[in-house]
């Protein structure tokens, strides 16, 4: 049955590739793809977790990725039809950031650099811990339920970690495109990236500085197929985000000692099935013994978990206290993580009409998006709030991310990635 899922998934993400125009970077493409290397994986390691796929997760995880390719398609073609062809693409030339966006940058970078040492001052004060290391893996380990704890960061603490990481990608859409436009390396943008990267390291969240690079990656893609056109060169650039994220893999195991994670018993091996492949032995254990909706106290809170105490404050209602249902699985003596990709929330809440909703939602959101990011040649804010939903969809595959991260923070990054357009961006006077 694993083998049958596998199949289908990649015909499906091929089926995907073609209706989006050979565009890697399309959301059915990132939703598909993602979706269809953790299937890979669970097939590769079926035998060692004793992996009997029921055919209700078989149908859960295929009808969900075709209801997106199909939805994405019609908004797409709708899209297409309503903005006329004259529209699409107003400016054929590329139009390159102005070099003194650069050097305004370096401010940012500064700015950036006190954000980091204020953040580690408080949190040595939060947690009382004064070793940093120490203080990062005792906040992971509460944030993540291992052991009892209660940190309360000022908002204030908050905001300027996302200022933090805005600003690293906002450099790392200018450094990107100084490397392939002008074939200039700018050492002050790369450090800007680089602390944007490094800084949710800080309260132990490394799913944010996956999120950072992925991200990257999608607005890399954009800024070099605005340079050239191509369809079979696509091919080089699967080949070296392929070797990148085999890297990368190294790096992200090693991370996890930062955070206080025991690695290790753990081969790489096993360290790549688990986060890459048991979210779908996991989701079919789910859908297997439990009995789904499961009503919690109030709506969608496995679903909506950072939305709601959002909208709380604006509607004036309490949220009760609660920890997300998310136990960790033992699969044929195997630890398989607590994690089930996207539709383990989605059947939580709100059972198999769940799926078929918010898959749309997921699909029109991301594609209206997509399209407004690849409607303009050079730089554009939704370029990089593509970046970043593109980024969660790829993570479908791990957890409910895109959900979990549409939170108030995205709206306080945008509104950041705003600002800085205006004050960096205005243009200079003439002497």
């Amino acid at each position: 049955m694993m083998l049958f899922l596998t199949f289908s998934l990649v015909l499906l993400t091929y089926i995907a590739y073609y209706l989006n125009k050979k565009s890697l970077v399309s959301p059915p493409i990132l939703f598909s793809g993602g979706l269809t290397v953790a299937s890979i994986i669970a097939w590769i390691n079926e035998k060692k977790w004793n992996l009997q796929l029921d055919y209700r997760t078989f149908f859960v995880i295929t009808l969900g990725v075709l209801e997106f390719i199909a939805v994405a398609y019609i908004i797409g073609f709708l899209f297409n039809t309503l903005i006329s062809e004259s529209l699409d693409k107003k400016s054929k030339v590329y139009i390159k950031i102005p070099a003194y966006v650069k050097k305004r940058f370096k401010v940012v970078l500064i700015m950036q650099i006190l954000v980091v040492f204020l953040g580690i001052i408080t949190v040595k004060r939060i947690t009382g811990i004064s070793d940093l290391v120490s203080a990062t893996n005792y906040i992971n380990y509460v944030q993540n339920g291992f052991i009892q704890g209660h940190l309360n960061f000022p908002a204030y603490f908050v905001i300027l970690l996302v200022f933090n990481s805005s600003a690293g990608m906002m450099a790392g859409y200018i450094f990107i495109e100084d490397i392939v436009v002008n074939k200039k390396f700018n050492w002050p943008l790369l450090f800007s990236v680089l602390i944007g990267f490094a800084t949710p390291i800080l309260t132990g969240a490394r799913g944010d500085s996956i999120l950072f690079l992925i991200s990257l990656a999608i607005l890399s893609y954009f800024i070099v197929k605005e340079q050239i056109s191509w369809s079979s060169t696509n091919t080089k650039y699967i080949i070296w985000g392929s070797i990148s994220a085999f890297l990368f893999i190294f790096v992200f195991e090693w991370s996890a000692s930062l955070v206080g994670r025991n690695i290790e018993s753990i081969n790489l091996g096993d360290y790549i099935s688990t986060y890459c492949g048991a979210e779908i032995a996991n989701l079919n254990e789910f859908i297997k013994t439990r009995q789904f909706p499961i009503k919690g106290e109030i709506f969608g809170q496995q679903t909506f978990v950072n939305i709601l105490p959002t909208l709380s404050r604006l509607f004036g209602f309490e949220v009760p206290e609660y920890k997300l249902d998310i136990p960790f699985q033992i699969l044929n003596g195997h630890n398989t993580g607590n994690v089930a990709t996207i539709f383990y929330s989605w059947l939580y809440d709100f059972g198999y009409m769940g799926v078929f909703v918010l898959s749309m939602v997921a699909s029109i959101i991301s594609e209206i998006c997509y399209k407004l990011a690849n409607k303009n040649y050079g730089f554009r804010i939704i370029k990089l709030v593509y970046g970043y939903i593109g980024a969660l969809l790829v993570l479908s595959f791990f957890s409910n991310r895109f959900f979990e991260n549409l939170n108030i923070n995205f709206v306080y990054m945008i509104l950041f990635w705003i600002v800085l357009k205006i004050i960096l961006f205005r243009q200079e006077k003439s002497k």
